[in-house]
């Protein structure tokens, strides 16, 4: 399990075995309502890459000023066991559906609930960005986790799921930022009643 321990403000109220809250929001449809109090938002983002180990990463969650909450995440394939070309590539923001994201600051475009796409449940929405090299456009970017679109877990059996959080090895993406179904949850959750996040910052 992650080391890192939440701090939000408001808490998350419970849950599951499984580690999924619903938000307070809707009850159907895929973008989620922020809470009528959190029009003007000063909610933020930052994506901290860790160079020796992608997939052990960290996102942290700002109102203002204020750190609420910081969650281990991942973005690409790589982790602390990659050694040669397989390390270049996979800190490589130029390789696309395997390389992490791209540093810069992005404005979220979408807030979903309900995805029903290669990508199930929660996920936040990036817009397309360029590589650093220029060469590459980096699509299809969310901050998502492993879940059914009804944010509930698949099957505890058979093989790796997208659909079910397996362990640590489901924080490697093909560039998207992966977390935990319980931290993206809560994360939903405080945007919920703080308002969604302006901005993501990668460095």
């Amino acid at each position: 399990m992650p080391s890192h321990h939440l701090t939000l403000r408001s808490a998350v109220s419970a849950l599951t075995v499984a580690g999924i809250v619903a938000v307070t929001a809707p009850a159907a449809g895929a973008e989620s309502a922020p809470h009528p109090r959190a029009a003007a938002s000063q909610v933020k983002l930052e994506f901290v890459k860790n160079a020796k180990d992608p997939s052990n990463s960290i996102l942290r969650v700002y109102d203002g000023k204020k750190l609420v909450a910081k969650y281990r995440a991942g973005s690409g394939l790589g982790t602390a066991a990659d050694t040669g070309d397989k390390k270049k590539r996979y800190r490589n923001d130029c390789a696309s559906s395997a390389g992490w994201l791209p540093n810069g600051t992005y404005k979220p475009t979408t807030f979903e609930i309900n995805r029903n796409g290669d990508i199930k449940g929660y996920a936040i929405g990036l817009p397309d960005t360029w590589c650093s090299k220029r060469t590459v456009k980096r699509t299809a970017l969310f901050i998502h986790s492993e879940m059914t679109k009804d944010r509930k877990q698949g099957p505890p059996h058979g093989a790796d799921s997208p659909q079910r959080w397996d362990g640590p090895r489901d924080y490697k993406s093909n560039g998207c930022i992966k977390l935990h179904p319980s931290h993206i949850a809560a994360l939903f959750s405080y945007m919920n009643h703080h308002g969604r996040a302006v901005s993501l910052t990668v460095r």
